[in-house]
Formats: C-alpha cells, sequence, structure tokens
C-alpha cells in the first residue's frame, strides 16, 4: 500500500525510465530483511473490570543477531507469560522475554530452539543519523495478521516529536528519550515490532504505531536508540537511567514572555515532589542554561528528548551542576540523580476477595495525587464479588491486611496467598480513600 506522496514520487520515477532499478533495489532490499522476520504472537493476562483473563495478540520482530535474539515493541510482547515466535520459513517456535524497557516501547526476546535447529541470519542495522526526508522506505510485519507483509513509502519526517506525555497501549508513557521518525509506508495494528528497511537492505527503525484516523502517518523508532537499548537489555537485564525529577516546555511557546526570538536554555515546567530537582532548590518556571557544564537548549520541542536522554545517561548517583536562570538572575544548584524506577507496574488477581491490584509507581502516585509510592492501588473492582458487596472502589490505596502492613505488590501477594492457604473467610483492609482512611471487611465467598 502506497501514500499519496509515495505513489507521486513512484510515478516520477516511472516516468523517467528509472522503474527496472528502483524495484530491482525494493526486491534485494525485502530479501535482505525477509529471513529475519517474524511474527509475535503474545499471550497475556488482561485486568478488567476486577478479573484477570488470558488474551492474544499479535505483532512482528526481527532477528538482530547471531544469538537468535529477537527485536520487538515493548505493548507487544512485555507482559506475555508466553510468547509463539513464527520463522519466515513458517516454522512455529516459541519464545523467551530477555529484557524490556516501556520508555523506548522495546523488548528482547530470544528464540527457544530445537537442538540441531538454526536461526535465520540475523538483519543488517543501518544508522538512522543517516536518514533524509523523502528518502524510500518499506514497513515489514503483520499488519492485522496477515503475515510476511510489506508496505513501501518515504520518510516524511525523521525528528518527530510526540508529547512526553504519550502513553502506549499497555498505559506506560514512552518516548521521552527519542524523537520519532515519521513514514507515510502503513503501519497498521500488527505491524509493531517490525523492521523499517532502507533500499540498502539496512533496518533504520522499529516500527512502533500509526495515527489513529490518518491512512499515511506511522511512526517508528530510531535504530541507534534500539541499539544502545537491546544491548543494554541483553547485557544486564535492563536499562538503568538517571532521573531527576524535571519536566521541560521548549522556549518557542514562551518566546513573547522572553521577549526574543532565539533565548537560551530551557524552560522547567514542572519539578516532581521529593525529587532531586526539588531538594536541590529548582522551582517550576526556572531556566536551566547548563546541565554537568554543557550549555542545554531547547528552543522547540523537538530537541527535548535530548535533555531528557542527556539527565538518563548520567549515572546513578553521581551530583551535577544546575546553571538555573531566575528571575533575572543565574543561580548554580547541586542534585544528585538518583535511578530512573520502573514505569510497568505489575498487576495481581485477588480472585477470592473480588479485586484486581497494581503496584504504585511514581507515575502512578503523580498521575492519582497519592502522597507517597506506599501500598497497592485497587485497579478495578469484580461486579457483584465480594470486593463490590464490601464496597471497596477503583482508585481506592490498600495500605494494610489484618494487620500486617501492605508496603507494596509483592507483600500484597504473599498475604493474599496466605490468607487462600486459610480459606480465610473473613479479610480486613486498612485503606485510604483521597485522604482519610478506612476498613473495608470482605467476606469471601469461595463457592464462586
Amino acid at each position: 500500500m502506497l501514500g499519496f506522496h509515495s505513489l507521486l514520487a513512484l510515478s516520477l520515477a516511472l516516468a523517467s525510465g528509472s522503474q527496472t532499478n528502483l524495484q530491482d533495489r525494493i526486491l534485494e532490499a525485502r530479501d535482505r530483511v525477509s529471513p529475519a522476520l517474524v511474527n509475535v504472537q503474545p499471550i497475556t493476562d488482561v485486568y478488567s473490570s476486577g478479573e484477570r483473563r488470558s488474551s492474544t495478540g499479535v505483532g512482528s520482530g526481527f532477528i538482530f543477531d547471531d544469538e537468535g535474539h529477537v527485536i520487538t515493541n515493548y505493548h507487544v510482547a512485555g507482559k506475555a507469560k508466553r510468547l509463539i515466535i513464527t520463522l519466515s520459513n513458517r516454522e512455529r517456535v516459541s519464545g523467551v522475554l530477555v529484557g524490556e524497557d516501556p520508555l523506548t516501547d522495546i523488548a528482547v526476546l530470544r528464540l527457544h530452539l530445537r537442538e540441531g535447529q538454526h536461526a535465520p541470519a540475523p538483519v543488517t542495522l543501518g544508522d538512522s543519523d543517516a536518514l533524509v526526508v523523502g528518502q524510500y522506505v518499506m514497513a515489514l510485519g503483520s499488519p492485522l495478521a496477515l503475515q510476511r507483509s510489506l508496505s513501501l513509502g518515504v520518510v516524511s519526517s525523521k525528528d518527530r516529536y510526540l508529547s512526553d506525555e504519550f502513553k502506549l497501549p499497555t498505559g506506560e508513557k514512552t518516548g521521552s528519550f527519542n524523537t520519532w521518525i515519521q513514514t507515510d509506508a502503513a503501519i497498521n495494528p500488527g505491524n509493531s515490532g517490525g523492521p523499517l528497511v532502507n533500499l540498502a537492505g539496512e533496518v533504520v527503525g522499529v516500527n512502533a504505531r500509526g495515527a489513529f484516523g490518518a491512512s499515511s502517518i506511522g511512526f517508528a523508532i530510531p535504530i541507534n536508540i534500539v541499539k544502545e537499548v537491546a544491548r543494554s537489555l541483553i547485557e544486564k537485564g535492563q536499562v538503568s537511567r538517571s532521573w531527576l525529577g524535571l519536566t521541560f516546555q521548549p522556549l518557542e511557546e514562551l518566546a513573547q514572555y522572553f521577549e526574543a526570538e532565539r533565548a537560551p536554555g530551557a524552560v522547567i515546567r514542572s519539578v516532581d515532589p521529593d525529587s532531586p530537582a526539588e531538594r536541590a532548590g529548582v522551582r517550576a518556571g526556572d531556566v536551566l542554561l547548563s546541565y554537568g557544564g554543557e550549555r542545554v537548549s531547547a528552543q522547540f520541542t523537538e530537541e527535548l528528548p535530548g535533555i531528557y536522554k542527556r539527565i538518563a545517561d548520567t549515572p546513578v548517583g553521581e551530583k551535577v551542576q544546575l546553571l538555573i536562570a531566575r528571575g533575572g538572575e543565574e543561580l548554580t544548584l547541586g542534585a544528585t540523580t538518583e535511578e530512573e524506577s520502573e514505569s510497568s507496574s505489575g498487576e495481581m488477581d485477588c480472585e477470592g476477595w473480588g479485586f484486581t491490584a497494581r503496584g504504585i509507581t511514581r507515575e502512578l502516585a503523580l498521575e492519582f495525587s497519592l502522597p507517597d509510592q506506599r501500598g497497592v492501588f485497587v485497579a478495578g473492582v469484580k461486579p457483584n464479588g465480594a470486593a463490590f458487596q464490601a464496597r471497596l472502589f477503583p482508585g481506592d490505596r490498600i495500605v494494610a491486611v489484618g494487620d500486617e502492613e501492605v508496603s507494596d505488590l509483592e507483600g500484597l501477594r504473599s498475604l493474599y496467598r496466605a490468607g487462600d492457604e486459610a480459606r480465610a473467610e473473613k479479610v480486613l483492609l486498612t485503606v485510604m480513600r483521597r485522604h482519610s482512611r478506612r476498613w473495608i471487611l470482605i467476606e469471601v465467598d469461595y463457592e464462586n
């Protein structure tokens, strides 16, 4: 499927007599990548209306190295309890999750091959920084579960910025540390995780999403970001990043206030409570002029990911100098970075009690204005179940079960298992609802 601009460009190419050359390049690029293309079928637990159920989906991926590692999107495979991978020769094998990174929407899998079975040759990785607008690219994958599909288009933008509040279908925030490759090559549900390929047969991006309601707007994660994340996931199982608790906005939005067409620095939009930045004395409305002695500039939105990534790449626990402009003066403040917490909160099904619970991340605490991350968040309540009858509500925060304090999801899981094994008929929950403490007595019905 071709977008309008790609169709026009292709027509011009044909008219100029370059049909054979372009066609040959498309086919050669396809043949270089196709053997490493895989279909990913994740089987996941979905938590809805206070219950857990199994669900299956479809996505794409590609073999990344000689060890049989597969790159795909986090929102495809990151929460899967089982992975079925179909190779290009239509053989099915199981997959193992090696590591996941919601903040870039990347997951790394490993093929579980039978004895004597060999993985197809991996793709060749390109350089996403070398892309130019108008360059031909191909999106390969399984759109709408149609395996081994290919669409042709061009790079519409190589540094498209999506809001730092952008969230995945699985609910986590993503995309803070990179801009996106925009293309009019068709990207539909099921393409996620598949390769974006140039006409040299090199993978230059990972297809991630299309624009809702648009037919020729899709986005891919630049392969240079993917290389960095995948290497860390394979070697360490995670990506370690520093955090200061700052969000920024571009100066272009405040140009009139600063009475300048271009002013230095980046405007600090917000400072998280009890964050390293707040403890250092940074305030919302300050302008960050330099970070660790290096000048900072964010005139336009597409410059913001570079600042977030610079902070993230700082060694955890390092003290950095922040040069701040405030009220016509310049201040030097010192802040010690902390490790960025996991964006993926995790969930569990308290089936006998009639509700599902979610771990409280820093992001969730901010979203719901919680004072801290202590306890667990009630994500859903089963209609007419035991918790429903006891008037437990989604959004309540459980801080104790009986006399035992609940600090996190693992703590609740342990207490739930103990109660289930003892066949306890009544469970007393201590919950925080808004700013008040309440006691909820659940009468467990083991018959249903």
